[in-house]
């Protein structure tokens, strides 16, 4: 049986949400580590997948998850690997911020890279993020809306890649 690893970090609720819908849809045994909970991370090794994720802010992925990826590289480039964000963009910007949000590395050996839109609680928000949230909302091109079929997606990917291992 094979052994899954999702990793992420949550600022405000909506990567948590999309983990948690892929810890229900990956097939095997699946560990969920929220980085901004953990004083420490399972041992790597164990697991044969690995997902990753964060969100964007400003057009970058959190520190959290820059640093979990540049220190377990090596290790990482081992595993079955996907890749998520949670960005208010689509189309080509949201596969630009997705490219730019991992190591060319991982997005080189990731069985799955995917966006799944975001959705914005003004409640979780500071004052300021507010405001610019609102501005670049108000501006264009976004989508404020989780993609339920993205994430189904991801996961029979995942999925797929597990069982044509074993």
């Amino acid at each position: 049986m094979d052994n899954t690893l999702i990793v992420f970090a949550s600022n405000h609720g909506t990567v948590e949400k999309c983990a948690r819908e892929l810890f229900r849809r990956i097939d095997g045994k699946v560990d969920i580590c929220n980085l901004n909970r953990r004083d420490f991370l399972p041992d790597l090794s164990g697991y044969d997948s690995v997902i990753v994720g964060g969100s964007i802010h400003g057009g970058k992925i959190q520190d959290e998850i820059s640093s979990f990826c540049n220190e377990n590289l090596e290790l990482l480039a081992t595993k079955r690997l996907g890749l998520f964000i949670n960005c208010l963009y689509s189309g080509e910007k949201a596969q630009q911020q997705l490219n730019d949000a991992f190591p060319e590395a991982l997005n080189r050996k990731a069985v799955v890279c995917d966006y799944f839109g975001g959705e914005v609680d003004k409640l979780k928000l500071s004052f300021w993020e507010r405001v610019v949230t609102t501005r670049m909302i108000k501006k264009g091109d976004m989508v404020v809306a989780i993609s339920k079929e993205r994430i189904e997606r991801f996961a029979d990917k995942m999925s797929s890649a597990n069982e044509s291992k074993n």
